[in-house]
């Protein structure tokens, strides 16, 4: 026989299921009209999985927002884009030019340069993707207690590097 205690807790938790269980419920509907009314088929109505409708959402937020020239931020609001060949294409819009298309402004990911993680310094390692001071730290810690790294592979003894942020690094790093 549970105790008072027990069954208070087991009320709770019940209480706690139903309203997550509701706040899934309410989420859902709120994805389905808004997928209806971005005219996405919602389900049953030649549509695929719920993973597919959030990709064509996803696809259709991406569309507005270059079609308008803003970006969305994480609280749903936009902001002007500040970059360089933004502005320039608003100088050109006036001066009566043709401003460049939105796909013509992305700049190709910077590429670093190949660093050497047994004798770099807390500097350079900050510098490769995905390593910021405290995993630099972690890094040159290991490596002072273990010996030099042989491969990706002992880089991944280091807590924080995982098998994405491995592959991230191994065109960045030497041994």
């Amino acid at each position: 026989m549970p105790t008072t205690a027990e069954r208070h807790a087991l009320l709770f938790l019940a209480a706690v299921a139903c309203l997550g269980g509701a706040v899934r419920l309410v989420s859902a509907s709120r994805f389905a009209r808004e997928l209806h009314a971005a005219g996405v088929p919602v389900d049953g109505q030649d549509g695929g999985s719920i993973g597919e409708r959030a990709l064509a959402r996803q696809i259709s937020a991406v569309d507005s927002a270059r079609r308008s020239g803003t970006k969305r931020t994480r609280t749903g609001g936009s902001t002007r884009r500040g970059n360089r060949p933004t502005q320039l294409a608003a100088d050109r819009s006036s001066s009566g030019e043709e401003a460049p298309k939105p796909s013509s402004q992305i700049v190709p990911p910077h590429t670093p340069k190949v660093v050497d993680v047994n004798r770099a310094t807390l500097t350079e390692l900050e510098g490769l993707p995905r390593v910021g001071p405290a995993l630099a730290r972690r890094i040159v810690a290991w490596r002072e207690s273990h010996g030099p790294f042989q491969s990706i592979d002992d880089l991944r003894h280091v807590r924080g590097i995982g098998p994405a942020t491995a592959s991230l690094l191994a065109p960045a790093v030497t041994f």
